[in-house]
This record gives C-alpha cells, structure tokens and sequence, in this order.
C-alpha cells in the first residue's frame, strides 16, 4: 500500500471517527427528545380525558369513547383509564376487558409518586400514570399509546445517518487522497526523481527545495546538507590518496635509486655506510609518515579504546612541553596566563587526555618549526564561557589563498621550503580539538 493511500486511510478513519460520534450523539438525542416529546402528549390526553369526565357536566363514558374515537388527536394503540379512590374503574377508552386490567401495586405507585412514567420493552408502548386532584374526587389517570410516528422518524433519521456515513467515508478517501497526492505525494515524487538521478560521480548535483512546505523544505534542505558533506568527503579522500600516493613515492623511489647505485659496482666500506644512512634516513622519513597516516585515521575515533576525563589544560600543556622539548632542545617554549584564573577549576575539560597531548604536540612542533627563532609563546585565557589557548611565534605569513586550504592533508604554504614535513599536523590536531567540541 502506497504512502499516499495510508495517510488519505488514516485521515478518513479519523474523521470517521468524529463524525460517528456525532452521528451517535444526535440520533441519541432525538430518541430522548422523541420520548420525553411522546410523554408530554399522553400526559395531555390523559388529564383532557380526565377533566372532560369529572368535570364536565353531560359528558359519560359513552360520549367520551365516541370523542376520542373520532378525534383526530387519538394515538396509535391509545388507551387511557380513569380509577377513583377506591381503585374503581370508572373509564377506558378500550372495551377489551384484557386491556382495562391494571395491577392494584401500579395504581399504589401513582398515588405514592403522584407521577409514573415507564415504557414495556416488549411492545414499546409508552405509558404514564398520574394522580390528579380536585376538590370533589382525588383520580388515578393512566393513559399508554405506541409512538408510531415517531419511531418511524427515529428509523429514517437511522437509515439517513449510516447513509450519510458511509458516502462521507467515500468521499473523505477520495478527497484525503487528492488532497495529499497534490500536497505531498507530487513533491515527494519529484524528490525522489531527484535524488534517484544523482550518483557518486556526480554529487555536486542538488536537488530543487520546495518552497512553502515546511516539512518538504526541510528534508530538502537537510539532503542537500548531507549531500554536500559527502561530496567533501568524497573529494578529502581523493585528495588524500592522491597526496599519499605521492608522498609515499618519494622516499621509496629515492631508497630504491640509493639500493640500485650501491648494488651497481663493488665499492668501499665508507660509501656503503653512507648509503645505509641515506637509507635509513628515507626510512625514518617513511615511518614518520605512515605514523602520521595512522594517527589522522585514528583521530576519526574519539576514544581510541579510551574514557574521557577531567584534565587540567594547564598540565597538559606542560606535560607536551617537556616532551617536544626533550625532542627538539633547539625549541624555545613559554608559557603565561593572560590572567589567573579566580577558581582552578575554570581550566578543567573533559578530555581524552593523550588525544589532546598529540594536537598540542603538533601545533607547537609546528609553531617552532616555522617561527624566525624557534620560539613559541603560549597564552592561557580563562573566562565565564570559554577557554582560549593561543600559540604565538613570528615567521612568515601565509597567502590568503593558502590559509584558506591550510587544513587540506598534505598541504604545504610557500614558508615550508627546506622544513620537513607532511602538511598533516594541523589536519590531526583540528580533528582532535573538533572531537573535543574545540575548535582551530
């Protein structure tokens, strides 16, 4: 079953269901009008008849019976008795004796309420009993009659309503599935027509975002969104290989032209040695590389089958001092606090604290690498809703151009000439601090 077909389903169910109740509500209502509406009229015959016999003169029994006969007011199944005190009956409209019996416990009823309604489940005759009072005789009036007229009204009212039902739930499918075949089911297949077009060696394509539907507009939106992120994705990966690819060729191709010129011809002990240490040198270039390859992969995960913990800025920082340091003595490292902090714990983060060593580690190698005096300077600012940790040095200034695709793997700005390296460190160290909800 198609989207479309379910919602328009589901609307007509919920609109069904409100109007059946309505449906219920009035034909229920009717009923009690009709019955409350039918018991007014027998209460009304029953005290006409009752003041005609006991208290107009001429009229009898007789004349009485031929009135309500011939009336034009007389109902369907009417009978209407008159019993005085001593439970005599004194009038009934009926001449079938069967149906002038009248059990004493009822009349005892009416005299005790002085007004008895009740309706016989079996025949649907309506009765009501009514003590009446006058100054010369205290009367029992009971008059019953089934309301033909009125359940034939309460039928057709029934037969209106179902029919009513039924056709409203026709049209609500019919209406409910146009409606939501403009509304949704047309912009969704036009999405979707879209988004079928677009493959992976075309995803700068995007799709056309509706305008004025709010849900449509968003899910658009959002695809376009995701869209994008993959394309960069897809692009960073074709950059990396490229740039590993191209990396990783050099020192090989120079250890293997170093392999093949000492393989050559016999030659003495001294230019072996040199050629061992040019390829050690190439090696080490080589782990260096495939070192920083694993740590940018690695830094994709946060943990890095580690927890996340409070740590110190301030140690931290220290603690990666000391170790480029005793990497690179030629380096010269301070550190200063902007102003110190009121509470220790303003410089506390939750962290994966070697994580965090390795960013620092890469942004102060790469501070004093291409600082004029292999000096670093590193200024802590602590405030109310930020931590701020700045690495200073003087050096040359990259292009605007370059600082615009500073943090591309492999990238290196016009300052790095006759400086090793791999254009990785500030690609790592940015994962690492974005992992962290820090930013470069």
């Amino acid at each position: 079953m198609s989207l479309r077909l379910r919602l328009a389903l589901w609307f007509s169910i919920f609109v069904q269901i409100l109007l059946s109740i309505v449906f219920v509500i009035i034909y229920l209502q009717s009923a009690e009008f009709r019955q409350d509406e039918f018991y007014e009229r027998l209460q009304q015959k029953a005290l006409t008849t009752q003041r005609l016999l006991l208290d107009v003169q001429g009229v009898d029994s007789a004349l009485l019976r031929i009135i309500d006969r011939n009336t034009f007011t007389t109902l369907p199944k009417e009978n209407v008795q008159v019993f005085l005190d001593n439970d005599q009956l004194v009038y009934s409209s009926e001449d079938d004796p069967q149906m002038n019996t009248v059990d004493t416990l009822f009349l005892a009823a009416v005299r005790s309420n002085k007004d008895l309604q009740f309706t016989d489940p079996s025949t649907k005759k309506q009765s009501i009993g009514l003590l009446v009072e006058n100054e010369r005789v205290k009367s029992v009036v009971i008059a019953s009659a089934y309301d033909l007229y009125g359940y034939r009204k309460l039928s057709n009212l029934r037969y209106v309503l179902i029919g009513t039902w039924m056709l409203s739930f026709f049209l609500s499918v019919l209406l409910a599935y146009l409606y939501v075949k403009e509304i949704v089911g047309r912009p969704l297949s036009a999405l979707t027509v879209q988004v079928a077009s677009i493959g992976e060696e075309d995803l700068s394509s995007r799709i056309m975002v509706p305008e004025n539907q709010d849900e449509l507009t968003l899910l658009a939106e959002n695809f376009n969104a995701l869209l994008e992120r993959v394309e960069k994705a897809f692009e960073a990966q074709r950059n990396f290989l490229q740039y590993a690819s191209h990396e990783l060729r050099t020192p090989l191709a120079n250890m293997l032209s170093e392999t093949d010129n000492a393989l050559s011809k016999e030659r003495d002990a001294a230019t072996y040695q040199q050629a061992l240490l040019s390829l050690r040198e190439e090696q080490t270039r080589l782990a260096e590389l495939m070192n920083s390859l694993l740590m940018l992969t690695r830094s994709e995960d946060k943990n890095m089958g580690q927890r996340e913990s409070a740590t110190r800025i301030d140690e931290v920082l220290f603690y990666t001092i000391e170790e480029v340091k005793t990497a690179f003595p030629e380096y010269n490292i301070t550190l200063d606090f902007v102003h110190i902090p009121d509470n220790e714990s303003d410089l506390a983060i939750q962290a994966v604290e070697p994580l965090l060593r390795s960013a620092f580690r890469n942004l102060l190698e790469n501070g004093c690498r291409y600082a004029s005096d292999n000096t670093v300077k590193i200024l802590i600012e602590s405030t109310k809703k930020s931590l701020l940790v700045q690495f200073v040095n003087k050096g040359a200034v990259l292009s605007e151009q370059e600082a615009r695709v500073l943090f591309t793997p492999f990238f290196r700005g016009g300052n790095t000439t006759g400086k090793k390296g791999f254009g990785l460190g500030l690609v790592i160290a940015r994962r690492i601090l974005s992992m962290h909800s820090a930013s470069l």
